[in-house]
């Protein structure tokens, strides 16, 4: 069908689209759990398959790189394929935290999968942000509340919505329109 189209928050060759800034929000989230101190920052995801989700690994990458840090492969945490988001969400945790020496920081693809940290950290007496500090991504409004108050990547969603009608009612052949995101930080990555 020949019908004008637009994505969001999605990328595919040769469509229009506009998306957060995944790959800089990735790069925020990893410098600022760098510049609180902490050396072994794991990367939690549910998939590598989702175009946002891997460019916040990106960004993720890059901050280690310019800090000189290498961790190793086990910090990246791919959830297993499950039926259950969640709980295999709860299996990456658990693993990353078995690891002989366990991550003192972890960034996570998204705001409800680092409340699943956070639940996990208070079943195994883990402090956030004492023992591991922890740092989400899309400000959802759950992570204001959570507890402890959630550090993350703000995305503007109505910004987002804004832009992908503008494009389409333009008819603009741009590639992926990138709109900047904003570390928010709250006391879930501070010492």
């Amino acid at each position: 069908m020949k019908l004008p189209l637009v994505l969001v928050d999605l990328w595919a060759p040769g469509l229009p689209c506009v998306n957060p800034d995944n790959t800089q929000g990735g790069y925020l989230a990893t410098k600022h759990l760098i510049e609180q101190g902490c050396s072994r920052i794991a990367y939690l995801a549910s998939t590598l398959s989702h175009y946002s989700i891997r460019q916040r690994e990106k960004g993720y990458r890059q901050a280690l790189y310019e800090a000189r840090l290498l961790m190793p492969p086990e910090y990246e945490a791919i959830a297993p394929p499950l039926l259950d988001t969640e709980q295999s969400l709860v299996e990456a945790v658990n693993e990353l935290l078995r690891l002989p020496e366990p991550p003192d920081a972890i960034f996570a693809y998204n705001d409800a999968a680092a409340m699943v940290v956070q639940r996990v950290c208070a079943q195994q007496g883990i402090r956030i942000p004492e023992d591991l500090a922890l740092v989400g991504f899309d400000d959802i409004d759950a992570a204001a509340w959570s507890h402890p108050p959630l550090t993350t990547i703000a995305v503007d969603k109505q910004q987002l919505g804004r832009e992908a009608l503008r494009l389409l009612l333009e008819g603009k052949p741009e590639e992926n329109l990138l709109l900047p995101v904003q570390l928010v930080v709250r006391s879930s990555s501070g010492k």
